[in-house]
């Protein structure tokens, strides 16, 4: 495999697990300039390197160097992020049932007053 097609294996895996340029930039501790190279192609990248890359993205090394089918990558990318914003939402929704909840318990439970 050529670094082209290596550079859009990152690319392609960075989307697919939702992160931005920048997210694995700063993970790597190099700047956006730098990460954008690499997804280009426009810089060698060294074993080391590849391996940091690998870790941000939490995947094995080896499936920088397989293929991988460009519509079902864009759609499985779709997806992640529509199933990531439904998550967001029902966290959102989960925190305000609680705190009814904790309104619902303290008018069920608040001390009887004298009378």
């Amino acid at each position: 495999m050529d670094i082209k097609g290596l550079s859009n294996n990152i690319r392609r895996i960075r989307v697919l697990r939702g992160l931005t340029q920048e997210n694995v930039a700063n993970d790597l501790g190099i700047s956006l300039v730098a990460y954008g190279k690499i997804e280009q192609g426009k810089t060698d990248i060294s074993y080391s390197r590849l391996s940091q890359i690998a870790g941000c993205l939490q995947v094995d090394i080896a499936i920088f160097f397989q293929e991988i089918d460009v519509p079902n990558t864009v759609c499985d990318s779709q997806n992640y992020q529509i199933r990531n914003q439904e998550i967001r939402r029902l966290e959102k929704e989960l925190e305000e049932v609680k705190a009814d909840m904790k309104l619902i318990k303290a008018h069920l439970f608040k001390p009887l007053g004298k009378g």
